[in-house]
């Protein structure tokens, strides 16, 4: 496979024009009050696991160095972060980031543990608060336990309703309708009271009054034993097209889950996205998918241990996401998951905080006919680590080491906006865990897309 290395030294040169200075100087954040317009201002929401043995860590990083935090549970206790990138690394509730308008910004939870029912690596990548998202490879059964976990940030109360989508179609689960969050809460739903399945399921978490943000806390068993522990976040919203990159090389789990929500059955059309173009599957080039039901396909053999991406395409609107293992034995495994991602629009950041120097993966995949340039500019407290521009071959999904470093800023600018999705997979050694978790990059701004503005001739000037 074609794999592109950014180089480990500190490269010379503009960082992204959009995203301002590339240098990163991390330092404590002032603590102050609200930003002077606020209502200019876009959020963020980082999940935490309770207690102190496993701490969690949340990561803030803006080229501007115009953020925000505050608890979920305390708006009025603002601290400002003026530096480019930040690390709390011992964060005891869901924490609210927020950032001007049209900044692009990113922030990410971390959370490692070598023992226990949340054993392994977990990370993801932080999310607005919203009425309606999707999640496929959600496993309540003997294998695995599940928890919805529900943050809202607003002033007002939210009611959330839960629909679960089996192999055979919608699953009655009792009590998953007119959920309440109360205002500036999280609220934790455990699902194995809800229903179990023998298969993983998909979940759509949508609201009647109100928005959350909303994760899954996955935690694996095999024989009864952990097997690791994930945060499971939202697939893109269904569509006719849609795009999984960055699934892991090597041995291990590689379970693809794909959910149609429609009224009708969806022929799903598969492509694996490797690093130099598209191939099929055999055996698994067509899937016939019945109305609201979700499907386990494994690839564990189709996909020959090759890091990929992958493409689905139907006449029906579906979404779909891969639950990935890191393979070896029980007492060392974990695993991670891979979504269907938004295609960057514009620049897209991440902050990462791995915990520990690693030379993470970015995998830049194109749904598109063409090639595309993307610009990858890598910053840490030192500087510019690595700017480079990559091309991604048609329908490709290219994959980047990235230099070997704890706490950096990503930064991806796509030549040609609209082809490209990206994530960034960590691969860490705890102890004896290998540790492995997968996060999308968002698109940096999107927050900045304003509704078009229309003339009302009936109103006054």
């Amino acid at each position: 496979m074609n794999r592109a290395t950014l180089p480990a030294l500190a490269v010379l040169g503009l960082a992204l024009a959009v995203l301002g200075t590339a240098a990163i100087g991390v330092q404590q954040p002032s603590a102050g009050g609200a930003p002077a317009d606020d209502r200019a201002r876009v959020s963020v929401v980082c999940p935490n696991l309770d207690g102190t043995a496993n701490p969690t860590a949340v990561a803030v990083g803006s080229p501007g160095g115009d953020l925000a935090t505050a608890s979920l549970a305390r708006p009025d206790q603002v601290t400002a972060v003026t530096t480019t990138l930040h690390v709390t690394a011992a964060v005891t509730a869901p924490m609210v980031v927020s950032a001007p308008r049209l900044e692009a910004f990113s922030a990410s939870s971390r959370t490692a543990a070598t023992s226990g029912s949340d054993r392994g690596l977990s990370m993801t990548s932080c999310d607005r608060t919203t009425a309606s998202q999707w999640f496929a490879g959600v496993t309540s059964s003997a294998d695995g336990s599940a928890d919805v976990v529900l943050l809202n940030s607003d002033d007002q109360d939210a009611t959330v309703d839960i629909a679960v989508y089996g192999p055979e179609g919608r699953v009655n689960a009792a009590g998953s309708r007119g959920i309440i969050v109360p205002a500036r809460t999280r609220r934790v739903l455990p699902l194995g009271p809800l229903f179990s399945a023998p298969q993983a399921v998909s979940l759509h978490v949508s609201t009647s009054a109100g928005r959350v943000a909303a994760l899954v806390r996955q935690r694996i068993l095999r024989n009864d034993r952990p097997a690791g522990s994930d945060w499971l976040p939202p697939t893109a919203d269904p569509a006719t097209a849609i795009v999984i990159p960055g699934i892991p090389a090597g041995r291990g789990l590689r379970d693809l889950i794909v959910v149609n929500p429609g009224e009708r059955t969806a022929s799903v059309t598969l492509q694996v996205l490797g690093a130099g173009g598209p191939t099929a599957v055999p055996g698994f080039e067509t899937l016939d998918l019945p109305p609201q039901a979700s499907r386990v396909i494994p690839l564990s053999g189709a996909l020959a241990r090759a890091s990929v991406g992958l493409r689905l395409s139907s006449e029906q609107k579906i979404t779909a996401g891969v639950i990935s293992g890191s393979g070896g034995a029980v007492d060392t495994a974990d695993v991670s998951t891979q979504v269907a991602t938004t295609v960057l629009g514009g620049p897209g950041v991440l902050a990462l905080s791995p915990g520990r120097r690693v030379r993470p993966a970015l995998h830049l995949a194109s749904g598109s006919t063409e090639p595309v340039q993307v610009r990858v500019v890598v910053s840490s407290a030192a500087g510019t680590l690595a700017d480079t521009t990559v091309t991604v071959p048609a329908l490709a999904d290219a994959m980047l080491r990235l230099p070997r470093a704890a706490d950096v800023l990503i930064a991806v600018a796509p030549q040609t906006p609209g082809l490209v999705h990206a994530s960034v997979a960590v691969r860490a050694r705890l102890d004896d865990v290998i540790g492995v978790s997968s996060l999308a990059v968002h698109p940096g701004a999107a927050a900045a897309v304003l509704p078009p503005i229309r003339q009302d001739p009936r109103a006054g000037s």
